[in-house]
């Protein structure tokens, strides 16, 4: 009977054990998909499952997942959908910027922002930024017309990086635990953050609607949910408690709502990105 109850313990134990939910991995793929999807589209469904403009989805897609996700040698598909589509100067082999890694640590190489300032020497080389860079600046160029104003296709190519980035912080399930490095979303008094440095890509993403009522909502929008983030990160000891977890998570949430609720027209009236999807 003894051995019957200990046996019975030892199943529930493991049964226990096995359910509790351990963050060891980014973001579901088809997430952050979601979100790219909705903060580039939301509210148009015509692009929703549009043959004509899904080659364009699916290397954007491929191109991001690339850039900031491999690892361990995964990805020849998407690289092979790349070459395929006619995206030039990109490897054949994704051996060729692939690095060893786990769920818990590939974002220190990847995450922490788009600029190579960002990361140590030895980061840049392991990850081959600058050539995962290329991928998805190329993959920009190929799929849309930026009359050669090449500052305004990396600061799309920026806009890309940090939803996808945005989407690893709404992944987080606990200030405790450790998930690899990645940039900040907002507060930071120098200004290394997801906010300023999308503020700063949209000056020039943005340039014919500073303007606009969209415009100006946007980014004032943002510097508020900024002042918020600033609150929590700034506190003593940062954010080291479950309540400033979970307001750290609420001004997240806000930030791809503001998001989402501007870009899509915002977008949509720029010439590079009309000719694509609206023509």
């Amino acid at each position: 009977m003894k051995r019957l109850r200990f046996f019975a313990v030892m199943i529930c134990a493991v049964l226990i054990f096995t359910n509790i939910p351990i963050q060891t991995s980014a973001f579901e793929r088809k997430d952050h998909d979601k979100y790219m999807s909705e903060i580039l589209f939301k509210n148009f469904k015509v692009i929703d499952n549009d043959p004509e403009v899904q080659d364009e989805i699916d290397a954007l897609e491929s191109a991001c997942y690339l850039m900031i996700d491999q690892f361990n040698g995964n990805g020849q598909k998407d690289l092979d959908l790349l070459v395929q589509y006619g995206v030039e100067n990109i490897p054949k082999q994704v051996s060729e910027i692939s690095f060893n890694a786990s769920g818990t640590t590939h974002r220190t190489y990847t995450h922490k922002g788009w600029e190579s300032s960002f990361y140590m020497k030895s980061e840049l080389e392991k990850s081959s930024w600058t050539e995962r860079q290329a991928i998805l600046m190329n993959t920009v160029d190929k799929i849309f017309e930026f009359d050669g104003n090449v500052q305004k296709q990396e600061s799309f190519c920026k806009l890309l990086y940090y939803i996808h980035i945005l989407g690893d912080h709404k992944d987080d399930t606990s200030w405790k635990i450790q998930n690899g490095l990645k940039m900040g979303v907002g507060g930071r008094t120098d200004n290394n953050d997801i906010i300023h440095e999308l503020l700063e890509s949209f000056e020039i993403l943005f340039a014919d609607q500073k303007h606009t009522h969209k415009y100006r909502s946007l980014t004032e929008n943002l510097h508020k949910i900024d002042s918020r983030f600033g609150k929590v990160v700034n506190s003593v000891g940062g954010v080291n408690s479950d309540e400033k977890f979970v307001l750290y998570q609420e001004y997240v949430d806000d930030t791809l709502t503001i998001l989402t609720l501007y870009l899509p027209e915002m977008l949509k009236d720029e010439a590079f990105f009309h000719e694509v999807f609206y023509q």
